[in-house]
């Protein structure tokens, strides 16, 4: 008896608009921002130095060594080029991670075609980028999305292993291992090296084939590290951090706390997806031996435990993780009860409506100071941000809210209903997010106004060595201020004029390095809006020294 009255055709909303749909989600908050603070300023400092005459073969920032695999940032770098001269370069820095997203999609939807039928892979792209981590992750400058196309270029890969001689998959999965470790080094890629050899010793007519992908895919990945100790001259802890990122296991009393982190960031970044991944388990509960449900069922057990082993509960962590559960979701998206569809359509329609609402009185809270008490939690949070009200961000927010609305109409009854409308949702709130609340979110997350006041007191030329300043602020304010920002303890900070510490919001004003003693306080501040860390300027020389300015 069949229990559900859906039919299994689903219906999908026309390639256009999902088309228009998808660059709205990527475009907003991709470009036209300032560097914000973390990763996203952090790993653009390593983009610029390529692009300013820095080594190709051992990247390094700021005078050091990048302790990280390098293919994201020769791929970001090489895309980033041709367009920065029409862009800003933090701009143009961001644009290839729409290759690399591009190149994800692409992979598992072929990979998802190799067992499923044409109607049932076109959920994918959908639930791919209705993932709240995949779509925080593409709007920064993050190397955790190239590791995410090496794993998605790997199970395309898989999926393709026959038993013939040397197949086209042989040299996906060898691809896919390659690029996973040029970009994340050999921790990350040892579930797909797992994997190959559980296919090698199972499988005895698939073992020429593993044992193919297995060796090329290893020379890949090793091809880079063993040129550049031959001939980059790099720092050996650097090099071997690149290769080995998780050089420490997390101790095991952390362990239970960690796991639980980890369990509750993925409950909300790999959402929707992980709940129909686990229908499909139930489903095939019965077939559990077959390669479209072992392959990626063991490479997430095994991504996971390193996750809780050695990561950082960090949104970009878990795209390795939302990779095999997007290939287990799209088996049973057409397959859902009525009632679960049903579910979790009402659900979604009514968390985006109530979300763009909030969206639209936290505009209001910013400009008018209406609600009252929304208004109180925004200036505590960024103190002093003040902005000119302006009609064109609100008649385009008020655009997207009618199109949410039309969509909520138009999309036909089906089991995918859900899907499309999580995808239309979470589109509709990162936009209105952009467009209504981008200047507030910048004044709290970049380092430019900050930087002004900085740039105000450099009347002397010269380097500005560092001490104690975080990789993203060191990056960030490079870029601004077109100075270098060495570490004071390296050669190329011992000849600054200038020098610049950080110092934690409660703490007191750090012991300046030494040789710095006879320095002169020039400035001190803080970013707008947060006194969690204090920034103390400072400048040595033989000539008269700088008068501060207020």
């Amino acid at each position: 008896m069949r229990w559900s009255t859906y039919s299994r055709q689903p219906l999908m909303m026309g390639w256009p608009v999902a088309l228009c749909l998808a660059l709205l989600l990527l475009l907003p908050g991709l470009i036209g921002r300032d560097p914000w603070r973390g990763d996203d300023a952090e790993h653009f400092g390593v983009i610029a130095s390529l692009l300013n005459g820095g080594s190709w073969l051992v990247p390094s920032f700021q005078g050091d060594t990048w302790n990280q695999s390098p293919l994201y940032y020769w791929v970001n770098a090489m895309i980033a080029w041709p367009f920065s001269f029409i862009l800003d370069l933090p701009d143009a820095a961001r644009l290839g991670n729409l290759f690399w997203v591009s190149i994800t999609i692409v992979a598992l939807y072929q990979a998802a075609r190799a067992t499923l039928d044409t109607e049932e892979a076109r959920v994918l792209p959908f639930l791919a980028l209705s993932a709240p981590g995949l779509m925080l992750s593409a709007h920064e400058t993050q190397p955790d999305l190239a590791v995410m196309a090496g794993y998605a270029l790997f199970f395309w890969g898989s999926s393709r292993l026959c038993f013939e001689k040397v197949t086209p998959g042989s040299l996906l999965a060898a691809l896919g291992l390659g690029v996973t470790m040029l970009s994340g080094g050999f921790t990350i890629a040892l579930p797909l090296i797992v994997v190959l050899l559980g296919i090698f010793l199972i499988k005895p007519k698939l073992r020429l084939n593993t044992l193919v992908a297995l060796m090329l895919g290893l020379l890949i990945g090793f091809f880079w590290f063993i040129h550049a100790a031959a001939f980059g001259n790099p720092e050996p802890t650097a090099l071997f951090e690149a290769i080995w990122p998780a050089s420490t296991l997390r101790n095991a009393a952390d362990i239970p706390g960690h796991l639980l982190n980890v369990i509750k960031l993925i409950a909300w970044t790999t959402w929707p997806a992980w709940p129909i991944a686990l229908w499909t388990l139930w489903r095939r509960r019965l077939t559990f031996w077959r390669r479209e449900t072992m392959v990626p069922l063991a490479v997430l057990l095994i991504a996971f435990v390193l996750q809780i082993l050695t990561a950082s509960a960090r949104p970009s962590k878990t795209l390795v993780l939302l990779v095999p559960i997007l290939l287990l979701a799209t088996a049973s998206v057409t397959h859902l009860r009525r009632g679960a569809a049903n579910l979790l359509d009402a659900f979604t329609l009514t968390l985006f409506t109530l979300t763009a609402g909030f969206v639209w009185l936290g505009w209001s809270a910013i400009h008018f100071g209406w609600p009252e008490h929304l208004a109180q939690t925004v200036t505590r949070l960024e103190p002093g941000f003040r902005t000119p009200l302006t009609i064109v961000p609100p008649a385009i927010a008020f655009l997207l809210t009618i199109g949410w609305f039309v969509l909520m109409r138009n999309i036909p009854r089906s089991t995918v209903r859900g899907i499309q409308h999580w995808f239309a949702g979470i589109t509709l709130i990162w936009a209105l997010v952009v467009v209504l609340w981008s200047p507030w979110l910048d004044h709290g997350m970049s380092y430019t106004r900050m930087g002004e006041q900085i740039a105000k007191q450099l009347e002397a030329p010269g380097c500005i060595a560092t001490y104690r300043v975080t990789e993203d602020a060191r990056a960030a304010l490079s870029y601004q201020l077109d100075r270098a920002m060495p570490r004071s303890a390296i050669a190329a900070g011992k000849d600054c004029p200038w020098l610049l510490t950080e110092t934690p919001g409660n703490a007191q004003e750090i012991k300046r390095p030494k040789g710095w003693d006879a320095a002169t306080k020039v400035w001190a501040g803080h970013r707008r809006g947060t006194r969690a860390e204090r920034y103390t300027l400072y400048y040595r020389a033989n000539e008269t020294m700088p008068t501060p300015q207020p």
